[in-house]
């Protein structure tokens, strides 16, 4: 693995980068936004997807269309596949990782979301098989690992949805 070394303001951002990947991935990001919703009780909502291969239990989100922004994208996504009317409202973690089995780069967004109005569960969109509360301190097996880096995040970040 190549070593990688970034100076940043508060010290150095250290990471790895494995040999080859720079020449097997195309110039494609794929940009996905998640949203981390908890209810009153400080439970997440986590959502496991029929198009994921490993059947992980994730944030809600999707990856984001041509000509929406982050804030669209969580909108339609929970409300097509939760039935749900959502705003985000903070940026809570940001994933940056280079795919080298798919050949692309991957970037994705996470949002604290406040639930405007209906009531949740799974729609007939076809995109979700389950969608459950799960205590914070209590995760279930099979999760995500990016939703367990977003769950660790304790810095919000505020955004501009233009």
């Amino acid at each position: 693995m190549k070593s990688v070394s970034i100076p940043g303001a508060n010290g150095s951002i250290h990471g790895a980068c494995p040999q080859g990947v720079e020449a097997s991935l195309s110039n494609r990001v794929e940009l996905t936004a998640r949203a981390l919703i908890r209810n009153e009780r400080g439970s997440i909502l986590l959502v496991r997807s029929k198009n994921s291969a490993d059947c992980l239990w994730q944030m809600p989100g999707r990856q984001i269309r041509r000509g929406e922004n982050c804030a669209m994208s969580i909108v339609r996504c929970l409300h097509d596949d939760l039935g749900i009317l959502a705003w985000p409202v903070s940026a809570v973690f940001i994933n940056d990782q280079l795919d080298d089995v798919a050949g692309h780069h991957v970037l994705s967004i996470t949002y604290a979301v406040s639930i405007i109005s209906g009531e949740l569960g799974v729609t007939a969109s076809g995109q979700l098989d389950e969608a459950r509360w799960f205590p914070v301190n209590q995760p279930p097996e099979g999760i995500a690992e990016e939703t367990v880096s977003a769950l660790r995040s304790r810095e919000l970040v505020m955004f501009n949805a233009c």
